[in-house]
């Protein structure tokens, strides 16, 4: 069984979509903060990973984004902004990233899962496309009649993240901060029982100490479950799938790009 753990990484913009004003400088040093821990961790159990990377951080962080890619890990495109309201820039984002890394860019992700069509993300060069959660979360997107697993359209392989089953409860990062342990790491298993894989998703800045900070006001289910007290809870799931015989593999590995 396969897990593909996978980080959304870009600049701290959280509050800004509850009108906060946060310096740009400070949004990206509480993106690395998180970044530099989860790093560690990964490197410590040896669990590759993809980073989805905005482009606008990678231009301002070209050292850590290089070293990602050092690490073992697969670098794919988050997008050039992930600012509320930003347009999206699927090629533009490709181009910058691998000027940076040096290396092809080949997967993507869209800020927030917004949707984007196969046309135009075959057209900038991508082979997979992981911007869809095949659940409904009121409010943002209903895509409870869409394939939970791997499927085809057009030239792109389309790969949803993780929800359980035979209920569609969403795995994603909001779920594992407010979900028990044992709880969540049940709901994990039947997804990996039905599709032989989990492609789960989190920020770096979920990581950061400074999440509880006032002046981000992040919601307190959120808060309350953050910094390493998180990454401590990302670590025991990474043991505990590892001890059932799981493998942590890049999603370029698992999807079968990585020749």
């Amino acid at each position: 069984m396969i897990v593909n753990l996978t980080f959304d990484v870009e600049e701290f913009d959280f509050p800004t979509e509850r009108g906060l004003e946060i310096a740009f400088e400070k949004q990206l040093s509480v993106s690395t903060e998180g970044l530099e821990g989860l790093l560690r961790m990964l490197e410590k159990h040896q669990a590759k990973a993809t980073f989805y990377v905005t482009a606008n951080y990678a231009q301002h962080k070209v050292s850590i984004v290089r070293r990602i890619l050092s690490l073992g890990h697969e670098i794919a495109s988050h997008d050039f902004y992930h600012a509320p309201g930003s347009k999206l820039m699927p090629a533009k984002s490709k181009i910058a990233l691998e000027a940076i890394t040096g290396t092809p860019v080949i997967g993507y992700r869209s800020p927030r899962l917004a949707k984007i069509s196969a046309d135009e993300l075959a057209a900038a060069g991508y082979l997979y496309n992981s911007s869809m959660n095949p659940t409904c979360v009121p409010f943002r997107y209903n895509n409870l009649l869409k394939p939970r697993s791997i499927f085809k359209e057009g030239s792109i392989l389309q790969y949803p993240t993780s929800v359980s089953w035979p209920l569609r409860i969403p795995l994603f990062w909001i779920s594992f901060h407010v979900m028990g342990f044992h709880f969540y790491k049940k709901l994990a298993y039947t997804a990996l029982k039905k599709d032989g894989h989990l492609n789960l998703y989190f920020h770096p800045w979920e990581f950061s100490d400074r999440l509880a900070d006032s002046e981000f006001g992040v919601p307190g289910f959120i808060a309350n479950c953050s910094g390493t007290t998180l990454l401590n809870k990302l670590e025991r799931l990474i043991v505990d799938l590892k001890n059932r015989g799981c493998d942590f593999q890049t999603t370029k590995k698992y999807l079968g790009f990585d020749v």
